[in-house]
């Protein structure tokens, strides 16, 4: 049951490399759809999961979703800067790509359809608290592991994306709804026909995502994908980056419906959005795509396993 679960997410991964090798969509539209999934689909999703399913108890309760994904990212940070060390990499840009791959993974799009099916949208709304955690590393140690461990301020800028602008409005908002009570009916059924057309443009977010992610990865053209770094650095993100974090999350007792989201996160592939943030810093973006297409391979077989091994332990 769990296989054909994970199998329908990547089903739909599958049809968007096909339409991309066909060529029934264009590399500029693959740029523009990525660009409304992020700046309207998934902020609409954030803020209509965040409404329906937190309330400021909630969202107190929850912190360690945050410093769960900074835990598993600064892991892989740690692993990627020991291991760098015992090969030999054509570049210092190789290298530091390396790195990023085993920092930071597909800590979004790819567990969020995984989640839904396994556990239900309350845990979806979960997962997108935990994301504040995964963006905040991303543009500090990922940026830092991506530059050759060289930092510059102005890459703070970068933590107001839109997704966590979209976090910190609807963490605002909840709290001023907790606080506030309103009666008049005008207002409230106005304020739910708002979150309807909200909640159905985030309901897109899913599909859209995945779909896109399939055509992105259709356009990496790729001759050998099995190669002895790339190997070891699938070993790394499939397997032992996974392992030491949920082992860390039972060392320090991290409740269990918490867990749950983490240790998905935790057994993702590398981040797809790794090949434009490679060539945007000027890393080496080809070997980005080459581990970003064997990780995803990889993890066919890798994220059941784990999800049967999670289902029999919580």
């Amino acid at each position: 049951m769990i296989i054909i679960k994970i199998f329908s997410v990547f089903l739909i991964i599958i049809l968007g490399i096909f339409f991309r090798k066909k060529r029934f969509i264009s590399s500029i539209t693959i740029k523009e759809i990525s660009l409304i999934i992020t700046k309207v689909f998934y902020p609409s999703l954030i803020f209509s999961s965040f409404i329906k399913n937190f309330n400021t108890s909630d969202l107190l309760r929850n912190y360690l979703l945050p410093v769960g994904t900074i835990l598993i990212m600064v892991c892989g940070y740690i692993y990627g800067i020991i291991f760098s060390q015992f090969f030999i990499f054509k570049d210092q840009k190789e290298k530091d790509v390396f790195r990023f791959q085993c920092t930071i993974n597909n800590y979004s799009f790819l567990p969020l359809p995984i989640i839904l099916f396994l556990y239900g949208e309350k845990y979806v709304s979960m997962l997108i608290l935990s994301t504040f955690g995964s963006e905040i590393s991303v543009w500090t140690i990922g940026i830092l592991a991506l530059t050759g461990n060289r930092f510059k301020k102005e890459n703070l800028k970068n933590l107001l994306s839109i997704p966590i602008i979209s976090i910190i409005i609807s963490v605002i908002t909840i709290f001023l709804k907790d606080i506030i009570s309103i009666e008049n009916q005008t207002l409230i059924e106005t304020g739910r026909t708002i979150l309807n057309v909200i909640n159905l443009m985030g309901n897109a977010t899913i599909p859209i995502a995945l779909f896109i992610a399939g055509a992105k990865m259709g356009e990496i053209e790729i001759k050998k994908i099995f190669l002895f770094k790339t190997l070891i650095l699938s070993i790394l993100r499939l397997l032992v980056i996974p392992l030491t974090s949920i082992l860390l999350f039972n060392i320090f007792s991290f409740p269990s419906d918490i867990m749950k989201v983490l240790n998905i996160v935790a057994i993702m592939p590398t981040a797809i959005a790794s090949i434009v943030l490679s060539e945007a810093f000027e890393s080496d973006s080809q070997f980005a795509a080459e581990s970003v297409v064997l990780t995803h391979l990889l993890s066919l077989f890798t994220i059941p396993i784990f999800l049967t091994f999670f289902n029999k332990i919580f």
